[in-house]
């Protein structure tokens, strides 16, 4: 036997204390007696008179004092241990994926993995080292080999339910270089994933069972000319039919109810037709619980920025095409030099040479101009030097750049410009605005040039678009629980933050590249917040459940084990296929609550002595 708490043995001091107490208890009464009777007494009193005589046939005295004794011992929490199923190293993985916020047999899955990974962790004999992983989207090593039962368990009681998509078999390459670590080593798994450990020494603590669930999948609008229309995809994932009731909201308001019955295994499409067009979202609802919450509503933005359209001349420029193709919110035209623009661009890249009529609509980007025109003024080629790249919106970012221009043509910058780049004292590039329309130009061609081999160029290619057109750089706008959003911050921007559906903000480091946001364990919509000057520019995000983790993803296996007649409480062995016991292999039994039982009928006993004794 060991004790867990052996710090509760130091009440033991409390026995001198309360044997003193008895000892120096007065028992005199005052009564009228017959003289002979009291002279009788007084000899008898002479043996009685020692200390320890007072204890002789007290019966209530020893009751108090195995009372006393049993609660000291429960407090240092005994543990009967027996050796042939006992493991020096114990590993523990705890799914915390999506599935784990389902509701099981009471509560929550995970709620109920951590009831009983404590008891697992209550069980084993103390010294036994033991190593706590989280597994969801990604695997976490919350505690590794601590014999400290208090910090593991503290641990288990921060491992919070992430809503992310995960397979808990990722955590098999790790598991494993733990185990091999140690000659003798058990694996406990906490999951409702079917799970092949290989050759792991291990079992799988099943949590269950399924409740019924109906899940929303997928949702989309569509623009039409009365409004959006609305296609929302749902699944029945229970053993039954069952009738769902489906309420379609624009932002807060309610737009449309619709009522279906689905199948056992049944996917659904539903359309809702006039949705208005004026929301920033949609989301669909479920209004009947069932046995996952989290994957009764489903998100969708709306009102977002038009994708916009570029126009590139150019001959061939591999340089600036495949940075082009990286901004994924524009869409890009390309035509030759000699060939007539009919249509209209939001904005017109001219690389080289361009004869036609120069648009009074649309802003513009000139590369390497070979002539002047009515916004600038292009000198003789001069042979190049190393760039210096000014401070500009456009700029940022780039304080690092290091680069070559082996030739080019000095623009004569207008005074409703800014300079970019210089080479020496001559303006190489710059951009402003005139009339409300933006003209930028780079007065050298990105061939002969370094330029495009740095890493800067991307970052300047972005800043410049961005500058140029009013993007919208959150080109995904759609994204899983658990999943970073990339920002691709403006090149204005001065502060960023992120507001999250409980409407907390959070700020992000405005230097590039910027860090994804990662904390979307909470579905809803997150606005995304761009400060430039005195405005704010916002951008809605919608975060949503995954749908790979509304399935039941262990009903196969419950249904094969009551098939084969070998259920086993929740619990599968590794060893042979064997049903096992996670309680009856952990390595003994907790007396703590056998101690608390026993003291609580000496107490009982001891009222009973007591009233008896007094009545007589």
């Amino acid at each position: 036997m060991r004790l867990i708490s052996p710090n509760g043995l130091w009440f033991l001091t409390l026995i001198p204390v309360f044997v003193l107490m008895y000892i120096l208890k007065q028992r005199y009464e005052e009564r009228q007696v017959s003289s002979l009777y009291l002279w009788h007494q007084v000899i008898m009193e002479l043996d009685a008179t020692s200390p320890f005589q007072r204890l002789k046939r007290n019966l209530l005295f020893f009751l108090q004092l195995l009372i006393l004794l049993l609660c000291i011992f429960a407090l240092a929490r005994p543990f009967l241990w027996w050796k042939n199923n006992n493991y020096e190293n114990i590993v523990m993985v705890v799914d915390n994926s999506g599935s784990m916020s389902a509701l099981g047999g009471s509560g929550k899955k995970l709620d109920e993995a951590r009831i009983k990974a404590e008891e697992l962790i209550n069980s084993l004999s103390s010294g036994t080292r033991m190593t706590l992983i989280s597994a969801a989207r990604n695997v976490k090593v919350e505690i590794s080999g601590s014999t400290d039962k208090k910090e593991l368990l503290n641990s288990l009681k921060d491992i919070e339910p992430t809503n992310s998509a995960g397979s808990i078999e990722d955590a098999y390459s790790l598991v494993k270089a733990i185990c091999d670590q140690y000659e003798s080593c058990k694996v406990v798994y906490f999951t409702d994933h079917q799970l092949d450990m290989k050759d792991l020494n291990g079992e799988v603590v099943e949590l269950g069972p399924e409740r019924p669930n109906v899940s929303l999948d997928y949702i989309a609008g569509t623009k039409t000319g009365n409004g959006l229309k609305v296609m929302v995809r749902m699944t029945n994932h229970g053993a039954e039919s069952t009738d769902a009731e489906l309420c379609l909201y624009g932002e807060e308001k309610l737009i449309s109810i619709k009522n279906e019955v689905l199948k056992s295994g049944e996917t659904k499409t539903v359309y809702f037709d006039n949705v208005p067009d004026d929301n920033k979202y949609i989301y669909g609802e479920l209004s009947k619980e069932d046995g996952l919450l989290e994957d009764n509503r489903i998100y969708s933005v709306t009102k977002q920025k038009e994708v916009k359209k570029v126009l590139l001349s150019t001959q061939q420029n591999i340089f600036l095409e495949k940075a082009l193709n990286t901004l994924k919110d524009i869409e890009l035209f390309k035509t030759l030099p000699d060939e007539q623009i009919n249509e209209e661009f939001d904005l017109y890249i001219f690389d080289g040479g361009y004869e036609g009529k120069l648009p009074e609509k649309g802003n513009i980007l000139f590369l390497n101009p070979q002539q002047s025109n009515s916004f600038f003024k292009v000198e003789e080629e001069l042979t190049g030097n190393r760039g210096s790249v000014a401070a500009h919106a456009v700029t940022k970012y780039m304080n690092n750049s290091d680069f070559v221009i082996s030739s080019f043509n000095p623009i004569e910058m207008p005074y409703w410009a800014s300079p970019l780049i210089k080479i020496d004292d001559k303006n190489a590039a710059f951009a402003g605005e005139i009339k409300g329309q933006k003209v930028a130009v780079l007065g050298f061609d990105l061939h002969n040039s370094d330029f495009p081999l740095t890493l800067e160029f991307p970052i300047f290619i972005n800043n410049l678009i961005s500058y140029l057109i009013d993007r919208d750089t959150m080109a995904n706008n759609q994204y899983n629980s658990g999943e970073d959003i990339d920002i691709t911050p403006l090149p204005e921007a001065e502060k960023i933050f992120v507001k999250d559906p409980e409407g907390k903000r959070t700020e992000l480091g405005s230097q590039y590249p910027v860090k994804p946001y990662d904390k979307t364990f909470s579905t809803g919509i997150y606005e995304i917040i761009q400060k430039v000057g005195d405005k704010e520019i916002e951008r809605a995000i919608a975060v949503n459940f995954p749908v790979s983790e509304s399935g039941s993803s262990n009903i196969d296996s419950s249904v094969n084990k009551a098939e084969d007649g070998k259920e086993a409480d929740g619990v599968t062995e590794n060893t042979g296929s064997k049903p096992g016991s996670m309680l009856k292999n952990s390595g003994g039994i907790n007396l703590l609550n056998i101690l608390l039982f026993a003291a609580l009928l000496a107490i009982i006993l001891e009222w009973v002595v007591y009233t008896r004794q007094y009545r007589t």
